[in-house]
Order: C-alpha cells, then structure tokens, then sequence
C-alpha cells in the first residue's frame, strides 16, 4: 500500500474576541477594531505516523482600525501530534507596533518527525523511484526508503525599520537552530502493523549515504545551524496579505560562522522579488514571485534544505515553494524558483460580525538548480551508482495547480492549494492545506 495522507476539517471556527465595529469611522462600516481569532482544527492520517489531530489559532489585532485591513500583530499558534509520536509546536509572533516604528518578528519552534523527508542532493541527480517504497512495486526497498528520523529545535528573532521615508527598510536578526538526526527506528513505526504491511530493517538513502562517506561523520547525527541575518528591503505593497498591486523585494543574507556553535563557516544569500499587478480593481490580480537561493562554504547536509527568508522555510520543492514537486526533492547549492498566480476574490459576505471573502487561484511554478553540491561517489559500487544515481540535474522542475481561498478580515487565510508535477522523477502531485497566501 502506498503511503497516503489525508486531511480533512472538522470544522472552521471564525471567533471575534473584544473585536467591534469602529464607532469613529463611519466612512466604512468593516472596519475591524481589537482582536479577532481563527482557529482551525486538523485531523489526518498517516500510513507510517498514524492519526494526526491538533489545531491551529491565527490572531489579528487591528487596535483601533486606523491601519485595517493590515493588523498591529498576528500571534500564530500551531499543536499537532501523530500517534506514532511525530509533532510539532509552533508559537509566531509578527508585530508592527511593540516596538514604536519598527517591525518585529519572533518564532519558536520544536518539530519531531520521524519520517523526514530526504530524497538525497541535486534534484534528479539522486534518483527519485516511487517503487523503491512501494511495497507491491517489483523494486520495492522500504517504505521509509526517502525518510530520516529528525527532532528540530529552533529560535529565530528579526527586526525590520524603515530608512528615513524611502521606501527602503533594514533587515537584522538572529537564527538559532539544532537538529538531532538519526535512521528511522522501524521497531517503533512497526507497532501495531499487519505483518505483511511491516517496514523492513533494511538499508535506506540515508545510511547508504552515510556508509558512502557523502553524509560525512561529523553531521550525520545532526548539530548547530545558527546564524546573524541581516539584508534589505524595498516594499511598495498597498497591504500585507494578497496585496493588489505593489512591489516587495528582499536582499538577505545569513552568515554562519564557528563561533557560535556552527562545525565549519558557512553562509546564504537569497534575492527575492515579489510583484502585484490589478487586473479588476479588489476582484482579480496577477502575482509573481521570483527567487535566487544560493549556498557558500560547508553547509551541513541536516540544513541544506533550509531556506534563506524572513521566516523559517524549508524544501525547494512542497507547499511553500514549487507546489507538487515533493518536498526537499530539489537541493542545490544554488537555485532558483518562480511563482506565478492569477488571484480571484469572487464572493464577498459578511458573517458573525466579521468580514469575509471567497477565493480562487491559477498557478505555475518552476524552479532550477544553478549549481549543485559536490558530491563524492568514489565509494559507491557501480550497480547501486546506477541505481541510486545519475549525471543530470539542471533541467526545469515544474508544477501547475489551483487553489481556494477562505479569508476572515482581509488576512486570516485557509488556503487548500493542489499542484500536479510534470515529471514522475521529481513527484506527482500534492494537496497543501495552510494558513496564508504563498506570498
């Protein structure tokens, strides 16, 4: 049976809390005051992990209205768990008015998942063989074949001001993180299974990997990755979430020296250009994103999939990159990645007090590796070379979709998003159910 995911919404609770209509500003009656409160349960299923449940809450403060639809601050608090012991803890912070005249971002955050996922470094020139977990495939390895077991514990602060009354703002922050890396414990995920559904303990890309030196000694079981951020900034948006026209670009780059806790120096840059245009004033849009990430020194392999923003990100490929490529499938020294979408907002209505609007979305996404990793296959045999490996790597990963959009009060966003790959090497499809726009 191949592995399947399943999500699924119970329900979709809009709650108002001190929230009020803005008695000062009867120009525009939906003007939303105070707090307001989204609160999105989850439940799913994993054949490997078990039952997923948890939940999600997203808080908006708009204070007294004065910069509605944009907010004051936005908590986002995040628990999910597995049965099987995967969880993970998310606790966000955005604020544009705790400190006067500069913007603040603050994240905590604890991920345990014991099926991580890792389909080896420069996209397809690590193969990519759906049968290899495919338990009635003839090539069948082991359903965890492209997994890893990976606990990550993270701190990430940042601060943003703008530079006299251009439209230009500095970036500054710090990033901490710690990952504890190991093969996937089968005796654990086997509890509980048929005997003719049990994961084999058997080599998979991992300890290959690491038996092959690629995945140095050193790394293997995990470490630091902390690093100073800091870069620049030109906004023009005329709104934080989904704008409808504007322009936001970002410069950022991430020095990791020794000093604080990292094995080796190392480094990041990414260039990020965000783009909106009007098509139908408040009613349809055409948005673009275009991104460079690249990669300088000895990035260890446990964060080479990280990548370089003003929030935490992870995997060229899945939900918040190229949407139906699998997740972390697509990892080079430097790539880059496009998003483009036509945006629909195609019914408004108001509901328990709170403004709402219906959405729709047509995207493609795209993405290169410019560069990859060296890699070392001395000590790969030349049947599993041929196997697990090829020469190519710089073709275009590409994906199309569609999405839809529920949206409470111009910025509380479920987005259920699916993207369908085009080249089986890379993934088929995916469902990607969040809270945001993409960008």
């Amino acid at each position: 049976m191949r592995n399947v995911l399943l999500i699924a919404f119970a329900s979709i609770l809009m709650l108002p809390v001190f929230a009020q209509e803005n008695t000062e500003k009867k120009v525009n009656e939906d003007v939303k005051t105070g707090w307001t409160v989204g609160v999105l349960p989850a439940l799913g299923y994993d054949s490997n992990l078990g039952l997923l449940y948890g939940a999600i809450v997203n808080s908006f403060d708009f204070g007294d209205g004065s910069r509605y639809p944009d907010f004051n601050h936005n908590l986002y608090l995040q628990l999910s768990a597995y049965t099987k012991g995967s969880m993970d803890a998310i606790a966000y912070f955005d604020s544009y008015t705790l400190i006067p005249n500069k913007h603040f971002i603050g994240r905590l955050s604890f991920n345990r998942n014991r099926t991580y996922p890792f389909y080896g470094f420069n996209g397809t020139q690590t193969v990519y063989n759906a049968d290899f977990e495919d338990i009635d495939a003839n090539g069948f390895i082991s359903q965890v074949f492209y997994k890893y077991d990976r606990k990550l514990a993270k701190a990430d602060f940042l601060l943003e001001d703008r530079i006299a009354d251009s439209k230009f703002k500095w970036i500054a922050g710090l990033d901490l993180g710690w990952y504890d890396v190991s093969t996937v414990d089968v005796a654990h995920l086997n509890k509980g299974r048929d005997n003719d559904e049990l994961i084999p303990d058997t080599l998979i890309l991992y300890d290959q990997l690491v038996n092959w030196g690629i995945i140095s000694d050193d790394e293997k079981d995990g470490g630091f990755d902390n690093s100073f951020k800091f870069g620049l900034v030109y906004d023009t948006r005329d709104r934080l979430t989904n704008p409808m026209k504007g322009t936001w670009t970002e410069l950022l780059f991430r020095a990791s020296p020794k000093f604080i806790g990292n094995n080796d120096n190392f480094g990041r840059v990414s260039l990020i250009h965000r783009q909106y245009f009007t098509l139908v004033k408040e009613k349809l849009s055409f948005a673009y994103r275009l991104w460079y990430e690249g990669t300088f020194g000895n990035v260890p392999f446990y964060s080479r999939q990280h990548l370089t923003t003003s929030n935490y990100l992870e995997g060229f490929g899945g939900a918040q990159s190229v949407r139906g490529v699998l997740m972390n499938r697509v990892v080079g020294q430097h790539s880059a990645i496009g998003n483009f979408e036509l945006r629909w907002k195609f019914y408004r209505f108001n509901a328990i007090g709170q403004n709402f609007y219906l959405g729709m979305n047509l995207f493609a996404d795209a993405g290169k590796i410019l560069k990859g990793y060296d890699i070392d296959l001395t000590n790969v045999p030349q049947a599993q070379r041929d196997q697990f490996f090829s020469d190519e790597y710089k073709g275009l990963y590409t994906a199309f979709g569609a999405g839809f959009k529920v949206v409470m009060n111009e910025n509380f966003v479920v987005s259920a998003d699916y993207g369908m790959a085009m080249d089986k090497n890379y993934g088929t499809s995916g469902l990607y159910v969040l809270v945001g726009y993409l960008f």
